[in-house]
C-alpha cells in the first residue's frame, strides 16, 4: 500500500484529491495538511512512514519547494511531487532543483494522478506533459545563460521560493513595488520584505543588480500560469 501526505489550502480540492487516491486499491492518504509547515510536521510525525508526499507550490507561510526541500532532508524522506495550477519553468526548474521526483497539473485526470504517484513511489520521476516543452526550452537557455552567473548566484537561485522567483520575475520585467503588490495579490510591505530577502540570498547590490541577473538567467521567457 502507498501511504501519501496531501498538502493543499484549498480544502475542497484537498477533499477531491483524497477521494480520488483513496479510491484506488493501491494507495491511501494517510495524512493531510494546509500549508507547507504542517506538511512538514505530518511526515515528521508520521507513525507508518510516508511514501509519497504531493504538496502544492502556493501555500500559505511555507511554500510547497520550501516545504519539499525540509521533507527531503528528513531520513527516510518520502519522494515528492508537487501538484499545481502554475505552469512557470523558474518554478518547475526550482522544484526539480529541490529534488523533488514529479511535477502535476491540477487538472490532470484522476487515473494519470493515480498513475503519477505509483510512479514516484517506484523511485521515479513524473513531469506534465503541460509544461514539459516550456521546461526544455527553460533549461536550454540556462546552459546558455549559465556562464555569466556566478557561482553564489546560481547558489542563491536555488535556494529561492516559489513567491520570491514571481517577484525577481516581476521586478526583471521592471514592475514597481505597487505594481508588483497589484499583479501577485499581496501587501506592498510584503513585497518590500520578498525584495529585500532576494537582495540577501543573491548577494545583490540593489534593484538594478536583480533585474541584470533576471536578464542573465533567462528567467522572464516562458511566464504563465494555468
Amino acid at each position: 500500500m502507498i501511504r501519501v501526505l496531501l498538502a493543499d489550502d484549498q480544502a475542497l480540492l484537498l477533499g477531491a484529491l483524497t477521494t480520488i487516491l483513496n479510491a484506488q486499491d493501491d494507495i491511501r492518504v494517510t495524512a493531510t495538511a494546509a500549508d507547507g509547515a504542517a506538511a512538514v510536521r505530518a511526515v515528521r510525525e508520521a507513525a507508518g512512514g510516508v511514501d509519497v508526499a504531493v504538496l502544492d507550490i502556493r501555500m500559505p507561510g511555507l511554500d510547497g519547494i520550501a516545504a519539499a526541500r525540509e521533507i527531503l532532508a528528513l531520513p527516510d524522506a518520502p519522494a515528492v511531487m508537487m501538484l499545481t495550477t502554475f505552469r512557470d519553468p523558474a518554478l518547475v526548474r526550482s522544484a526539480i532543483a529541490a529534488g523533488v521526483h514529479g511535477f502535476l497539473l491540477k487538472d490532470a485526470e484522476p487515473d494519470v494522478l493515480a498513475d503519477a504517484v505509483r510512479t514516484v513511489a517506484r523511485g521515479e520521476s513524473v513531469l506534465a506533459s503541460g509544461v514539459t516543452g516550456p521546461v526544455l526550452e527553460g533549461y536550454r537557455q540556462a546552459v546558455a545563460a549559465r556562464s555569466a552567473l556566478r557561482p553564489e548566484e546560481r547558489q542563491g537561485l536555488s535556494l529561492l521560493t516559489a513567491r520570491e522567483l514571481e517577484v525577481l520575475a516581476e521586478i526583471g520585467r521592471g514592475a514597481t513595488n505597487p505594481e508588483i503588490a497589484e499583479s501577485l495579490h499581496i501587501a506592498e510591505t510584503t513585497v518590500k520584505t520578498h525584495v529585500s530577502n532576494l537582495l540577501a540570498k543573491l548577494g545583490a547590490r540593489d534593484r538594478v543588480a536583480l533585474v541584470l541577473l533576471v536578464q542573465r538567467a533567462g528567467l522572464l521567457p516562458g511566464r504563465g500560469q494555468g
